[in-house]
């Protein structure tokens, strides 16, 4: 696995979140690759995948992830990413639509010299739900 490899599958993976393209984001995985989040744990196969992929762009149509740059040590890569969204449906319960929301978080992604073996997210999910309206703070 080389650097430039890593290199031109992350420019993939960025230019699919860019156009908004489940089917091409899911195509960079292994058939039997595994995805790692909050909000779901640990799902493998693309099936599962495209899954968690769909969710997110219909809970937020205008979904948007995007990332500078990454450290790179292949097989490995681990980036910061930032996510943008609006609310427009069910995402882990009832939303407030229209909420916009901001997330901050990293990706730590394997690869092979032709996809993503395995991706880990780590995120703020709690606070995602809350900036949603998932969840409700009582006041003290």
């Amino acid at each position: 696995m080389t650097r430039t490899a890593v290199e031109e599958l992350l420019a993939r993976h960025k230019e699919a979140f860019a156009r908004r393209d489940v089917d091409a984001l899911v195509a960079l995985h292994a058939p039997d690759g595994s995805f790692d989040s909050p909000a779901y744990g640990v799902v493998t196969g693309r099936e599962a995948i495209a899954n968690i992929y769909r969710y997110w762009y219909t809970a937020f149509p205008d979904f948007m992830l995007t990332w500078d740059y990454a450290l790179i040590d292949p097989p490995r890569a681990s980036f910061f990413w930032n996510f943008t969204g609006t609310a427009a449906g069910p995402f882990f319960g009832e939303v407030k639509v229209g909420a916009k929301i901001a997330i901050i978080g990293a990706a730590e992604a394997t690869f092979n010299e032709q996809w993503i073996l395995a991706i880990r997210h780590v995120f703020d999910f709690s606070g995602t739900l809350l900036r949603t309206g998932v969840l409700k703070v009582k006041p003290s």
